[in-house]
């Protein structure tokens, strides 16, 4: 079974205007709620996909009971757990000549709701699939997404981490089976520009601490793979009118998933992770499964080194 965790969802209220002005009272032409958050997101690209998850996470306050409703209303199986402190947090992500977007911190779990989550999670074992993704509140231990990996693949079950900074260098030490950053959050991780040569580099530093897979998003300027190999592939988006970058790099997490479990092949797997980052590119929200499986014939996979045969 695939399961996945967002710590901190949220209510997105998405809203269009011809233009933002500062200090102006302004009328939105469209708008659109959506129950958002980056595990959610890869619960949402599964499902339109054919795949089936159970979605964990905190939520809390008056906008919680709001936010269930609505995840479950979507047909996706939910097991979230209700916290004292704080309340599921509304993000605002304006659409104008810009994106802009403005997060809420969310609800903060004590240590007592931090261990029952951990419990929840200890269930999952032999032929789980756990994806954590997103940033952790200000509540949250930076070491809590890898004692979570640590308790789950010693219990058989693989872990995927899409996350940045201390969470993510303290995850490295539990050898996930795939981390998926940014290029942006590999140029803070490492403190330098990821041009090619360098990208490459800092992608075999992050494996050689006993990552298996390492898929690294750049936008619209594609993505790279190092699979548990030693292979390393380059991905261009698929050609179409970028709408929205938002929920982009959970749809490539999804995609990736998916073309893994349906080919047990890593190029297949990066091209259906492409072609899902990029469908949700081309629309307001996560993307049809139709689509993307529309756009996987268009993506161009290149191989730039071969496997290691050693």
């Amino acid at each position: 079974m695939i399961y996945t965790l967002t710590v901190n969802p949220s209510l997105d209220y998405m809203i269009k205007l011809d233009a933002l002005r500062i200090g102006e009272i302004q009328r939105t032409s469209e708008e659109e709620i959506i129950y958002g958050g980056k595990g959610i997101n890869v619960s949402r690209m599964l499902q339109h996909l054919g795949l089936s998850s159970i979605a964990y996470g905190f939520v809390g306050g008056e906008s919680a009971q709001m936010y269930v409703q609505g995840v479950i209303g979507e047909g996706i199986h939910a097991s979230f757990l209700p916290v004292k402190k704080g309340f599921t947090r509304i993000n605002v992500k304006i659409f104008a000549d810009q994106e802009t977007q403005i997060n809420g911190q969310g609800p903060q779990p004590d240590a007592t709701e931090l261990e029952e989550m951990l419990q929840r999670l200890s269930q999952l074992g032999q032929g789980d699939i756990l994806v954590i993704a997103g940033s952790m509140q200000s509540s949250i231990p930076d070491t809590y997404y890898a004692q979570i990996v640590r308790m789950l693949q010693a219990n058989g079950a693989l872990c995927i981490v899409d996350t940045s900074n201390a969470a993510l260098l303290h995850v490295l030490e539990e050898k996930p089976f795939l981390i998926k950053p940014n290029i942006q959050e590999l140029e803070e991780l490492f403190r330098c520009p990821m041009r090619e040569g360098i990208l490459f580099s800092s992608m075999q530093a992050l494996q050689q601490k006993g990552v298996k897979n390492v898929l690294v998003s750049c936008g619209g300027d594609g993505a790279y793979l190092l699979d548990e190999q030693g292979a390393i592939y380059y991905g261009k988006s698929a050609h179409g009118i970028v709408v929205s970058t938002i929920g982009c790099g959970d749809s490539m997490t999804a995609g990736f998933l998916y073309g893994w479990l349906q080919h047990g092949d890593y190029k297949e797997a990066f091209r259906m992770g492409l072609a899902a980052g990029s469908a949700s590119a081309f629309t307001y929200g996560i993307a049809k499964g139709e689509a993307v499986k529309q756009l996987a014939d268009q993506i161009e996979i290149e191989i730039l080194r071969e496997l290691d045969k050693n």
